[in-house]
């Protein structure tokens, strides 16, 4: 979630000479990362959505190893197998580029290694020292228009794969130029790597099928399981008085992200929302929750989705004085999953 910077709010109140003055802060403060979760996102970036890094994020720590199960498990090409075959794949390779691509950094946060990590090994490399012709077959190769300027400058890699067709459209020639003599090989040749292209084309999509007659969602580049991902936006207001401190909470659900069960000719959607906030003493001094449940139609639901609706709850809740922590919780009852996000307010 954006963190939005802090405002300052002066209510002041003539009548009967009584004066009030309100600091008022939007945005929660975040709960910042421990290193091994830190270093999980490190490890994952190239093939993380935003929405996972956003859900990722906000979460208690206690709860991120369910994530990472979830994380991993919504890639596994085979779940009848024992072995996730997608994160054996990804390590196996973060580990060999960490090692053969090292140049002033580790090898896997270099451009050879982000290729490599989501492509595998190329089918050919050709190489050439600093002025040198790249020699492929018996012959020199003449320079093509992705390798234009390259030929006679800096020392060069052109990684070429032949078996990513049905993504790419043929062939595919990456050049990697380094540029200062340093080791390190940048990509020059202007072409998207995405975290989809790290799947053998023999690999299925993820099953959207029961999500399509949803308002007809028209995709906007978010990646087709992006939608399939429960998550939930959350916001703090904190207001200090001259006694005492408050905050208002605000959750906003997209029915597109919700749980849809099919009664007839009728879809429903059950939720459970709360929130609690926790004192500096580790004391719960104030908790507020209830159910969510719509019945709709299939029109009103596709106008739900389609129109981006909300699901919205505020609460206010009294503040004691120092650091608090905020839990926030919604229960998809409908999908059977739980999500928790956790927040700091200080109270004064």
């Amino acid at each position: 979630m954006k963190k939005t910077s802090t405002a300052i709010k002066l209510t002041i109140c003539l009548g009967l000479c009584f004066i009030l003055v309100y600091c008022a802060s939007k945005g929660p403060g975040k709960v910042s990362l421990d290193p091994r979760s830190q270093q999980f996102l490190d490890y994952i970036g190239y093939i993380i959505l935003s929405v996972e890094e956003k859900i990722f994020r906000e979460m208690p720590p206690e709860d991120r190893g369910e994530f990472i199960r979830g994380f991993w498990a919504r890639r596994d090409p085979d779940p009848s197998t024992p072995i996730n075959e997608f994160r054996q794949t990804y390590y196996t390779r973060l580990a060999t580029a960490d090692k053969a691509f090292r140049a002033g950094k580790p090898g896997w946060k270099t451009d050879r290694g982000r290729v490599y990590i989501l492509l595998g090994r190329p089918t050919n490399i050709l190489r050439k020292a600093m002025g040198d012709v790249p020699y492929e077959g018996g012959k020199f190769v003449t320079a093509s228009t992705l390798e234009t300027g390259t030929l006679t400058e800096k020392p060069t890699e052109i990684w070429i794969y032949d078996n990513y067709p049905e993504i790419f459209s043929g062939p595919l020639r990456l050049v990697f130029v380094d540029h200062h003599g340093t080791g390190e090989y940048k990509l020059t040749t202007n072409v998207e790597i995405t975290p989809f292209s790290m799947g053998a084309p023999t690999w299925d999509e993820p099953d959207m099928a029961k999500y399509q007659w949803q308002g007809e969602i028209e995709m906007d580049g978010r990646g087709y399981e992006a939608l399939a991902i429960f998550d939930y936006d959350v916001t703090l207001e904190t207001e200090k008085g001259k006694a005492s401190s408050f905050i208002s909470l605000s959750i906003d659900i997209p029915y597109s992200r919700v749980g849809i069960r099919q009664e007839g000719e009728n879809y429903i959607c059950d939720l459970i929302i709360s929130a609690e906030v926790i004192d500096s003493q580790n004391l719960r001094v104030s908790q507020k929750g209830e159910p969510f449940s719509r019945t709709l139609s299939k029109k009103q639901l596709k106008d739900m989705i389609k129109n981006k609706v909300l699901i919205h709850k505020e609460w206010n809740f009294s503040l004691p004085p120092g650091k608090n922590l905020v839990y926030v919780s919604v229960t998809d009852s409908v999908r059977g999953k739980k999500l928790r996000k956790l927040f700091h307010a200080e109270g004064k």
